[in-house]
């Protein structure tokens, strides 16, 4: 096939998918102040951070107590009932809109209080005004069948006291029945649904039916630092539930977590998590124990979740497992692959994933005292994270183009060896970690069904159009299923998620390859097959 319109064909659909991969993991447009009475607005919600965030406001300062005050004369204006929970310097603020048909309650919470160093306009004044935001929405609808109810806790930056005081102590804590948790561990990005509680298959399955905006995947679940009241307090507590936090621009507990520096988009995205979920939950009927195994589950773009439970893990791999020895057995038995050029794929593929970290793992050395894993906290821009992330994919590229230089293979060598370590992740990771499984098993599938139109068509002689096709059609896919998972974990886990950038680039070897100006006919370790 010819390279130059292959090259510039492939580059434009993988730069588009990737641009419209970005666009809809970002968060969306705020709405303004004059928007329906029954619809989140980002602009009135900032209403409230104006007055929250004038200055810091730690636990027992009287800047404190003036939010507090404000809170609770919000909650008083419309209409909800009431409470204060004092227990030494702190005092929890609680509302309820009581349901109609029953007592069971969700739960929305954030906590009031900042660090004596910050004004904490995102930490937490952003949760705050998203509650009061939400309860301002559903009173406007008028009372839903079940209870809804506001906390906001004090004192959660010395430990999430205030949380495990309303738990201790409150009567109110008795009807909660799902806990829905907003924080704030950066200034901007999407709100992600950073953590549940355990037993996740029937929350995962609900929130995708009610929220169209959800972001997250079982993988930022299972890694994500929930140092938050949910984390810390309701989750042990044995609460089902959610946490909703933002990751990027790492600059909280700084002076610099001002008015000035929000990101009205990332309210609006959290703003419609709380609302979308108050409602549905409100009018779910009787809140019982929804515990069910953990689910696997991922979003691709705002389109949909993909969602199943954690039991599918093993026999979707098994089902992988079959296909790839199929796809391997075809290709050896044409002479379309050898094991010795699989072999060079295969290690092309692994020194390819042992440099997409160095560039964080570089940072991380001139960085004593950062911690390895958490290397994302020491970026504060967006601009920095993804400068790293592109000099690492810049990396990647430039081995790929030097490791055919270094010994001549087929692609269609570099293609399959390359997918081997990728199956023994996937099976490894279906048996011990399946909540990041989904980033194996799926990719996985799409290459393997490229490959084997690839190499079908190889081996009878037919037109290329349909090949390239297959593996625009399987980069595309890859892409949607890898991009939202590395953009939402790069600001978090910087060094883990360089590392998934290598292993987005393993499942577009054959991609990579054509945009450097190869052709996917060539072979010149193997005899081509006549047809047949």
């Amino acid at each position: 096939m010819r390279s130059k319109g292959n090259t510039f064909i492939v580059f434009i659909v993988l730069v588009s998918v990737t641009f419209v991969t970005i666009s809809q993991t970002l968060p969306p447009s705020p709405l303004p102040m004059n928007a329906p009475a029954t619809e989140f607005s980002a602009e009135r919600a900032i209403r409230h951070i104006q007055v929250i965030a004038k200055e810091p406001h730690p636990t027992g300062s009287a800047a404190n107590d003036m939010v507090r005050d404000y809170i609770l004369a919000e909650l008083k204006d419309l209409g909800l009932e009431t409470e204060t929970q004092r227990d030494g310097d702190l005092e929890n603020i609680l509302g309820r809109m009581v349901g109609t048909r029953s007592s069971d309650a969700v739960l929305l919470t954030a906590h009031l209080d900042s660090v004596a160093e910050s004004p904490g306009a995102t930490d937490d004044g952003s949760g705050v005004a998203v509650l009061l935001e939400t309860a301002r929405a559903l009173v406007s609808d008028g009372p839903l069948p079940n209870t809804v109810m506001f906390l906001f806790t004090d004192f959660e930056e010395g430990g999430t006291v205030g949380a495990r005081a309303f738990l201790t102590h409150h009567p109110w804590a008795r009807d909660v029945r799902i806990v829905i948790g907003f924080d704030a561990g950066g200034l901007s990005g999407p709100g992600v649904l950073s953590a549940t509680s355990a037993g996740n298959g029937w929350l995962i399955r609900q929130a995708a039916r009610a929220d169209p905006f959800l972001t997250g995947s079982s993988a930022i679940n299972a890694l994500a630092d929930s140092g938050t009241d949910f984390g810390q307090a309701f989750k042990p507590a044995g609460f089902p539930g959610y946490a909703f936090d933002l990751y990027w621009d790492r600059r909280i507990h700084t002076p610099e977590d001002n008015i000035e520096n929000l990101n009205p988009s990332s309210i609006q995205h959290q703003g419609y998590h709380a609302l979308a979920l108050a409602r549905h939950f409100g009018d779910l009927g009787q809140l019982t124990d929804p515990r069910e195994p953990d689910a696997v589950y991922f979003s691709v773009l705002r389109l949909f979740i993909v969602t199943y439970s954690s039991a599918w893990a093993i026999p979707l791999a098994i089902v992988m497992t079959v296909v790839f020895c199929s796809v391997l057995a075809f290709g050896l038995g044409r002479r379309i692959l050898t094991w010795r050029g699989m072999s060079y794929g295969a290690f092309v593929l692994l020194a390819g994933l042992i440099i997409a970290p160095l560039p964080g793992i570089l940072l991380d050395r001139s960085m004593p005292g950062v911690s390895f894993r958490f290397i994302g906290r020491a970026l504060d821009k967006p601009l920095q994270v993804g400068a790293v992330a592109l000099t690492s994919l810049a990396l990647i590229v430039i081995w790929y183009s030097l490791s055919r230089k270094i010994r001549g293979t087929s692609i269609h060598d570099l293609t399959l060896g390359a997918l081997v370590p990728m199956w023994a992740g996937m099976a490894g990771t279906s048996i011990v970690f399946p909540a990041l499984s989904f980033a194996f098993t799926w990719p996985l599938l799409f290459s393997l069904l490229a490959c084997a139109n690839w190499f079908y068509r190889y081996a009878q002689r037919k037109d290329s159009k349909t090949v390239v096709a297959g593996l625009l059609s399987s980069g595309a896919a890859n892409t949607m299923i890898l991009g939202p998972t590395i953009l939402l974990g790069l600001f978090d886990q910087l060094s883990l998620t360089l590392l998934l950038v290598g292993v987005l680039c393993g499942f577009l070897v054959p991609q990579l390859h054509l945009m450097l100006g190869h052709t996917m006919g060539e072979s010149e370790k193997i005899q081509r097959p006549k047809a047949t």
